[in-house]
């Protein structure tokens, strides 16, 4: 769970500004949306609003940046190029740029926070967060480490971290460098490093669904879900099936494509492999399992006019209905799992009453296990049915067109007023404000 995301010196983003998903005081309602965590309470849904271009999408893309560094391990292997800092104010040009995370996982809070730029960590820390004051378990600062005895295990000493030190180059990252090479060393490390890896996905406004053949193939539960859900959205589908196929690998050229995920898929048994059709856009999963190779392809069910089954590939679907199935590894991770789903755009090319009904029915179960954050611009989803009023938050630009964050909650709501018809005439903000198109001859 996110407790918190803190941006500072990031595209519109300049001083540092705080996302957070604490309950306030004055909600009072739908208190299956919190959970415990800890000495915490997180909520579970968050929708953010805001005009084009008032910074929703930054606050995505600055979560999705530090989770590929830490998969990268290196800054030199991200191309962050010359578009990092706040470009507004000269000043801040030659400033580092900023992220803090607070979340919860296995147990623990942990706090984590770094500072850089294009090729060098400033500084770097995880915190262990207690009620009362909080626990540091590493910090770094540039290149010197320091990693509290606290959390030393299996032979980890002072002349360990020493090592450490000299493997450590400035534009690296001690946080994946422990967690993914030195994990019984520093396991609450890795426990932190295990939640960007495996709890933390994000979700962009063109993603597709690319290990979707392989799960619905090996996950009963999952096609379950997915059969039984897409017949109630209206698209004309009566469900998904994976087609399996055994591939010659005598057939397939030296160079290509699918030369290349089959040794990624030989590197990585039961990992499936991405092989993206440039003409159709068709996902296709490559897998090495039981000492053979497959290739799992995605299709549409439907039913003809004489009921009879018709299997179709996913690439005569409408983009609405694509994204809908992209959506189901997200609706089953969230219900089932303690997964932690970023969504940019959560209402791309889906008809409002949809996308009303899908986070409804979030909002109502009693079972969800995970975390749902999106940025959207549907006011159909402004509801108090749906939502707390801490759980919206409007993103708008000041007067240096830096983005500012703030809930719902900081404003006086009544539980029954229309917060739909408030945002749309102005009231809360996050909204554009239009010159006079007369001027235009509109």
């Amino acid at each position: 769970m996110i407790l918190r995301l803190i941006v500072e010196n990031i595209a519109s983003f300049k001083n540092a500004v705080e996302f957070n998903t604490f309950p306030s005081s004055k909600s009072q309602s739908h208190n299956n949306h919190k959970v415990k965590c800890g000495h915490a309470t997180a909520l579970r849904l968050g929708a953010i609003y805001g005009a084009n271009g008032a910074g929703k999408s930054n606050l995505i893309k600055s979560l999705f940046l530090l989770k590929q560094l830490i998969g990268l391990e290196s800054l030199q292997k991200f191309p962050i190029g010359d578009s990092l800092a706040f470009k507004l104010d000269p000043t801040y040009s030659e400033r580092p740029s900023g992220i803090a995370v607070e979340f919860y996982h296995g147990n623990n809070i942990y706090y984590y926070h770094i500072e850089f730029d294009r090729s060098q960590v400033y500084t770097e820390e995880l915190l262990l967060s207690k009620k009362s004051k909080d626990e540091p378990i590493f910090k770094r600062e540039n290149n010197t480490i320091t990693i509290y005895h606290d959390f030393f295990a299996n032979g980890a000493n002072e002349q360990f971290v020493d090592g450490l030190q000299r493997l450590l180059r400035p534009d690296m990252l001690l946080l994946p460098l422990i967690g993914k090479y030195y994990s019984g060393e520093f396991p609450d490390i890795t426990n932190a490093y295990a939640w960007f890896t495996d709890k933390l996905q994000i979700v962009g406004p063109n993603a597709a669904p690319y290990t979707m053949p392989h799960l619905l193939d090996i996950d009963k539960d999952f096609e379950s879900l997915v059969n039984s859900t897409i017949p109630e959205m209206g698209t004309g589908m009566s469900g998904l099936k994976v087609l399996v196929k055994e591939i010659d690998e005598d057939s397939i050229d030296v160079g290509s494509r699918f030369a290349s995920a089959i040794a990624d898929a030989k590197q990585d048994p039961g990992v499936p492999q991405l092989v993206l059709d440039n003409l159709t856009g068709e996902v296709l999963n490559v897998v090495y399992e039981n000492d053979k190779l497959y290739l799992k392809t995605l299709m549409s069910i439907h039913i003809d006019t004489c009921g009879e089954t018709v299997e179709t590939p996913l690439t005569i679907e409408s983009d609405g209905t694509r994204r809908i199935i992209e959506y189901m590894p997200l609706l089953y991770a969230v219900t089932r799992h303690d997964a932690v789903y970023i969504v940019d755009e959560v209402e791309r090319s889906i008809h409002p009453i949809l996308i009303k009904d899908i986070i409804n029915k979030l909002s109502k179960s009693t079972d969800t296990k995970g975390q749902l954050i999106f940025t959207t611009h549907e006011s159909a989803l402004l509801d108090q049915d749906i939502f707390r009023p801490d759980e919206i938050w409007f993103a708008q630009k000041d007067t240096d067109q830096a983005t500012q964050l703030y809930p719902l909650s900081d404003f006086n709501i009544h539980k029954t007023a229309n917060i739909e018809n408030g945002y749309l005439n102005g009231r809360y903000g996050g909204i554009p404000f239009l010159s006079n198109l007369k001027d235009l001859h509109w």
